[in-house]
C-alpha cells in the first residue's frame, strides 16, 4: 500500500527556500530580506502567497516585519526555531537518542549550575527553594512531577544568566519532559528523586562552582541509569 505525500502549497515552497537561504548564509542575523518585489521575482507567486510565506516565518521567530521597513532576519535565538530543529531528534522510545539527550543534558545542566553558583541572588536561591517543595500531587502523578523537575532545572538556566543556555534548554523542553515523564514512571520513590536536587541547590547556595557542576552532572547520571534500566526492561519481556 503506498504511503500518502503531503502536497507542498506554494507559501510552503517558498518558506522552505527563505529558511535554506538563511541557513546557506546568504541572509545573517539582523540582515533585511530582499524587497517584496524582488521576492516575488524570485519566486514567481502571487503576492498573496509570498505574504503568507513571510507571515509564517514570522510566527515561529525565523524573521520580522517592520511596518515600512521590510522583513528582517531575527537577531536575536528564536526557542520556537530551535524546537522545529531540534523535533526530529525526540527520542520517544530510542535508547540511542535518549543516551544523546542525556549526554546533552549533562553538559548543559553542568554548566547552567556551575554559572547559577556564580550569579545567584537571595530572591533567585528562595524561588529555587521553593520548587523543591514537595506535594502530595508531584509525588503521585509523573506529568506534575516531571514538570516540577524541569520547572527547577529552567529556573537554574534562568539563574545562570546565560542567554545562550537558557534558549537551548528552553528549546529542549518536549525532549526533556518526555525524559523526566518516563524517569518519574521508572522510580519507586519520587519524593527521594526530588530530594536529590537539594545537594545542588546547597552547592549554589555556598556559591561553590566546582560542587555545583559535578553534582548537576552527578544528578544526570543517576536520572540515565534509571532511564537505561527502564529500557533494558523492556527489552528483555519482548
Amino acid at each position: 500500500m503506498a504511503i500518502p505525500l503531503l502536497k507542498v502549497t506554494a507559501n510552503e515552497a517558498v518558506v522552505e527556500s527563505i529558511k535554506k537561504r538563511i541557513r546557506e548564509g546568504e541572509f545573517g542575523p539582523g540582515d533585511r530580506l530582499p524587497s517584496e518585489q524582488k521576492l516575488l521575482q524570485d519566486y514567481d507567486v502571487s503576492r498573496l502567497t509570498l505574504r503568507e510565506a513571510l507571515a509564517r516565518l514570522a510566527a515561529v521567530g525565523i524573521i520580522e516585519v517592520r511596518h515600512g521597513k521590510g522583513a528582517f532576519v531575527k537577531g536575536s535565538i528564536s526557542i520556537p526555531a530551535l524546537d522545529n530543529v531540534l523535533t526530529p531528534l525526540f527520542p520517544q522510545n530510542d535508547i540511542n537518542r535518549m543516551n544523546d539527550l542525556v549526554e546533552a543534558r549533562n553538559l548543559i545542566e553542568s554548566e547552567i549550575a556551575a554559572k547559577a553558583a556564580m550569579n545567584r541572588t537571595a530572591r533567585q536561591i528562595e524561588h529555587l527553594e521553593n520548587l523543591l517543595v514537595i506535594t502530595p500531587n508531584m509525588i503521585s502523578n509523573a506529568n506534575r512531577f516531571a514538570e516540577q523537575d524541569h520547572m527547577f532545572h529552567l529556573a537554574l538556566a534562568e539563574v545562570a544568566g546565560n542567554q545562550f543556555f537558557l534558549a537551548m534548554y528552553q528549546a529542549l523542553y518536549s525532549q526533556i519532559r518526555a525524559f523526566l515523564v518516563q524517569y518519574a514512571l521508572s522510580l519507586d520513590n519520587r519524593k527521594e528523586a526530588m530530594e536529590r536536587h537539594r545537594p545542588i541547590l546547597g552547592a549554589i547556595i555556598d556559591r561553590d562552582v566546582e560542587a555545583a557542576r559535578n553534582l548537576a552532572r552527578e544528578h544526570a547520571g543517576i536520572c540515565a541509569s534509571y532511564i537505561n534500566n527502564m529500557f533494558k526492561s523492556k527489552g528483555e519481556e519482548q
